[in-house]
């Protein structure tokens, strides 16, 4: 099995410990935008490709109001059973994101990405950025940080072209921040953008 857009390449992923990209901790720079003004007076968040939940769990701590989807059933197994350790809530889903069902449409105040687009068939990219702004309350913001920034062949995680990726996500969505000077863990400096949008209020999802 080698389909990213299938459930089954994810889990024999999670069920053989062999997600490289996952660093078994809350990304620093997550954890700088919990803290941060930009997050501040907004509750209601979706963690996209949550993986393990060490995101999501710090979100939850931090008094978010956490949902959280993954494609594999053991990645989710084991972040419910983290949440459970940590004493707090999160609302564990194993889920394809594409097909999110639409009582969750308009729904976020904040949309978190990292090693998610990265993950996804790049032909389904622009896909993706319509279905954020879905998802997104008017006003809403999406933090994504965009890793591999480089050249690279096959994947998952397939290369990121920041100029593709602000096309795709500011067809719907305002930019308003795009940085490389972010709280990277040192290998991936260098290699990793963060960008927040917002939806404008009155867009059409």
């Amino acid at each position: 099995m080698n389909d990213v857009n299938k459930s089954d390449f994810w889990e024999e992923l999670y069920r053989n410990n062999t997600v490289a990209w996952d660093l078994r901790t809350p990304t620093p720079a997550f954890i700088d935008l919990l803290n941060s003004e930009y997050f501040l007076n907004k509750k209601k968040m979706l963690v996209v490709g949550c993986g393990y939940g060490y995101d999501a769990i710090e979100a939850a701590k931090k008094g978010f109001n956490v949902t959280a989807l993954d494609f594999s059933d053991t990645a989710i197994e084991f972040a419910k059973t983290l949440a459970g350790k940590e004493k707090v809530s999160v609302n564990f889903l194993v889920e394809d994101f594409f097909n999110l069902n639409t009582s969750f449409l308009n729904s976020f105040e904040i949309i978190f990405d990292y090693v998610t687009y990265c993950a996804i068939d790049p032909a389904r990219r622009k896909e993706y950025a319509d279905k954020i702004s879905q998802l997104l309350k008017p006003e809403g913001l999406f933090a994504i940080i965009l890793f591999p920034v480089e050249n690279r062949v096959g994947g998952p995680p397939f290369a990121v072209d920041v100029n593709e990726a602000t096309n795709f996500f500011s067809e719907k969505l305002e930019l308003i921040i795009s940085t490389d000077k972010i709280n990277s863990i040192k290998p991936r400096k260098g290699r990793e953008f963060l960008q927040i949008y917002r939806k404008p209020n009155g867009a059409q999802s």
